[in-house]
């Protein structure tokens, strides 16, 4: 009997003791955030060591936050390098005015939206109406405030009015940073687009998963900045590079790496030939690194012209090539980064190709049509004939 009372005796220690020992092991570092709102985000941040070489004891979570702690905290966040550091610094700097007593809200959004995925787009898509009444849309960091807010991310205290030049306070940059962290990041080539659906198979692996395209879903692309997307089988093309930004299967963030043409055709080429190389045999190799069609066979010769089309090569691009029309395909691919340049820079296909062809005369008299386009469209002419 007197190991089952001593037994008794240990548990009955333990449960006394227990609530003390939870206390102290889960008492954060810092010793002022016991009664903080933002606490949770605050430890969490603690535990990951996103505050090594920051604060230590104390954290002062009403205290402000300075320009150096906030990029340190960011840095460390996103992994940036010494170099992408000093250029999303610069950045900001360009973009609003630094306030000499520590960040604003406006400007910590601004460079978290920035690091999110946003990049530098200042520009609001068209339809995209502020969510804060003190947020017009000429503040240059409107589109890093709404970004901010659409994701989810800002705490309950700045609905409606965001004072965009408040200090922000270090409580509420942990819980924003923190909250930014539950988002996904997943990278892949889109697979299928479809209705409000799109399938990306993920960089690593044959992994495809779907994910909803909603109303607010942001889609970036190098120069273009919109949302809405109605055609969205169009803009979003089978075979692209697209970084997702999600919250589950939400996509809330889509941003699209262009290739260029060349590339295109390259990567075609590797594919379509990994693709084969299992069911050609030495000769059929052979035949294709010596143009011989006729050893090759009609049905072959097919296969590599339909692989080389579903590999997003256009079928006269495809017919030059297997042909080995080189000064075909220099043209075509001429043609191509013209018409990408001319989308590229919002401007007419034939200032581009003036331009690659050094015709100077061409050139100034496709600028002057140009430029009179853009002021007959622009709104200051619209504001001055109101007048």
């Amino acid at each position: 009997m007197r190991p089952t009372k001593f037994n008794a005796l240990i548990l009955v220690l333990v449960l006394l003791v227990s609530p003390f020992l939870c206390g102290a092991i889960g008492h954060a570092a810092f010793s002022d955030i016991d009664y903080n709102w933002a606490k949770d985000a605050i430890l969490s941040l603690e535990e990951q060591g996103l505050f090594e070489d920051l604060w230590s004891d104390l954290f002062s979570p009403s205290a402000s936050l300075s320009h150096e702690d906030a990029l340190t905290l960011l840095t460390q966040v996103f992994e940036l390098t010494a170099e992408e550091r000093d250029q999303v610094e610069d950045w900001l700097g360009d973009l609003l005015v630094a306030h000499p007593e520590g960040i604003t809200r406006g400007e910590f959004a601004s460079l978290l939206a920035n690091l999110l995925g946003l990049g530098e787009h200042l520009q609001a898509p068209e339809g995209f109406y502020p969510s804060f009444k003190d947020l017009a849309l000429d503040y240059p960091g409107f589109m890093g405030a709404e970004f901010l807010q659409r994701l989810g991310l800002l705490p309950t205290h700045m609905s409606g009015r965001f004072e965009p030049y408040r200090l922000i306070t270090r409580s509420e940059a942990a819980f924003i940073v923190h909250q930014a962290l539950q988002l996904e990041e997943v990278e892949g080539v889109i697979a299928e687009v479809e209705g409000r659906q799109i399938a990306l198979k993920k960089a690593a692996g044959d992994e495809t998963l779907v994910m909803d395209l909603l109303d607010e879903t942001l889609y970036v692309s190098p120069g273009s900045l919109t949302r809405n997307t109605i055609n969205r089988d169009e803009e979003l093309k089978k075979g692209q590079n697209a970084l997702i930004l999600a919250r589950g299967q939400q996509a809330l963030l889509v941003r699209l790496e262009e290739k260029s043409t060349a590339q295109a055709l390259l990567e075609g080429l590797n594919q379509a030939t990994q693709a084969l190389v299992d069911v050609l045999t030495p000769a059929q190799i052979n035949a294709i690194i010596a143009g011989d069609w006729e050893l090759l066979g009609e049905e072959v010769s097919y296969e590599l012209y339909e692989e080389l089309v579903e590999r997003g090569v256009s079928p006269w691009e495809a017919d030059a090539l297997l042909k080995r029309d080189w000064a075909s395909v220099q043209m075509m691919l001429q043609e191509r980064l013209t018409q990408e340049a001319a989308d590229y820079l919002k401007v007419a296909p034939e200032l581009v190709q003036a331009a690659l062809s050094q015709d100077w005369a061409k050139l100034v008299e496709y600028a002057q049509v140009e430029l009179a386009q853009r002021l007959l469209t622009s709104d200051w002419l619209r504001d001055a004939t109101k007048n």
